[in-house]
């Protein structure tokens, strides 16, 4: 039936996106855990012995959530899911702040078009999850409610002052990050990444 067709596919593409996520995830991290370690840490490890080291990190915990609670899989997966959207926000946000930012890109700062483009895309994604934490169906408050709405109304009540509190947080937090958070403690250590660099500035290194 068409239902079966949609259902299908739904499963084919959220397959298809699920590999690509872990697929840019493990990149990602892999480079970054690179330069963190050689970089920062001074800890010099050969590549296969370093790749075996972090992938075991990575997966173990995955393979004792997933022998241990079987029957709860797609639950974990759905809660992992939500806390990795609402979370975004918080490696997103200053992300965009600092790219855009002459003080620490200097002449490499986005600017114009580029960065109303950013800070749009930003602001859109903070919107979006935080509707989805109050939405029916988001695994947070909206699911919450509903849960206790015929309950108590004194369980009730707590959840939307929860509620209110978080959306409250988020928004400022989001806002706050873009717009009022000073970026001095940032400038200072570049000051003082650059100093062990040979004056070497991170616009430079780009």
């Amino acid at each position: 039936s068409e239902s079966d067709i949609h259902l299908k596919a739904g499963c084919v593409l959220w397959g298809i996106a699920l590999l690509a996520a872990g697929q840019s995830s493990a990149i990602t991290t892999t480079f970054t855990g690179q330069y963190v370690m050689d970089g920062f840490l001074r800890l010099q490890l050969p590549v296969r012995r370093r790749a075996i080291l972090t992938r075991l990190i990575a997966i173990t915990p995955c393979v004792i959530v997933s022998t241990l609670f079987p029957q709860n899989l797609n639950q974990m997966v759905n809660f992992v899911n939500s806390c990795l959207a609402i979370l975004l926000p918080f490696a997103f946000t200053p992300l965009v702040r600092y790219n855009c930012s002459e003080e620490v890109m200097g002449t490499r700062a986005t600017k114009g078009f580029e960065r109303i483009l950013l800070y749009t895309f930003a602001l859109l994604v903070w919107l979006i999850n935080a509707i989805g934490l109050s939405s029916t169906g988001g695994g947070f408050f909206g699911d919450m409610r509903a849960a206790v709405a015929n309950t108590s109304t004194v369980k009730t009540v707590f959840v939307i002052i929860w509620e209110v509190i978080v959306q409250v947080f988020y928004a400022w937090w989001n806002f706050q990050c873009l717009w009022q958070t000073s970026l001095e403690p940032a400038r200072v250590a570049l000051a003082t990444d650059e100093l062990s660099m040979g004056g070497m500035s991170v616009a430079e290194m780009l």
